[in-house]
């Protein structure tokens, strides 16, 4: 929320820096006691680490998945071919379902349009945006930050 206060305000006046950063921290605040149920999910150290680790792959995937969907807007004939697919993960944990529906969500070309349990059902633009979702690459990527005991 702060980088986003940065890039709109324009600014790194102190003044600006100080009321950017309040209001980041009182946006957080109010997210975390009003939009979780019951007590918020947790992020270890660790996981934020590899999180981190993981970002600039998954910002690649984001760059060519958008390159793709690109493409495809701006072929005269529109070779797209919408589906509705269902993806079943092994994914238990809240946070890592939360986490991949919105990598999914994230990633041009895909939407995630309901989640039952381990089963998503995704809104794909055409086969190759399904068959990146559903080859579990992302899956693998979302379990290695928040389920590492599952990979073993």
């Amino acid at each position: 929320v702060f980088a986003f206060w940065l890039v709109i305000s324009a600014s790194l006046a102190p003044a600006d820096l100080v009321l950017g950063g309040a209001l980041s921290l009182l946006l957080g605040w109010w997210a975390v006691r009003f939009l979780w149920a019951g007590a918020p999910p947790h992020l270890s150290l660790r996981e934020a680490a590899v999180l981190l680790r993981q970002a600039p792959g998954f910002a690649l995937e984001v760059f060519l998945a958008a390159l793709h969907v690109a493409r495809l807007v701006l072929d005269p004939q529109l070779p797209i071919s919408p589906r509705l697919v269902v993806c079943r993960t092994g994914l238990e944990r809240d946070i890592s379902r939360i986490a991949f529906a919105q990598a999914v969500t994230l990633t041009p070309g895909t939407l995630t349009v309901d989640v039952r349990g381990g089963d998503f059902l995704l809104h794909c633009l055409d086969e190759a945006s399904a068959q990146r979702i559903l080859d579990g690459s992302l899956e693998r990527e979302v379990a290695t930050v928040f389920e590492p005991e599952s990979l073993s």
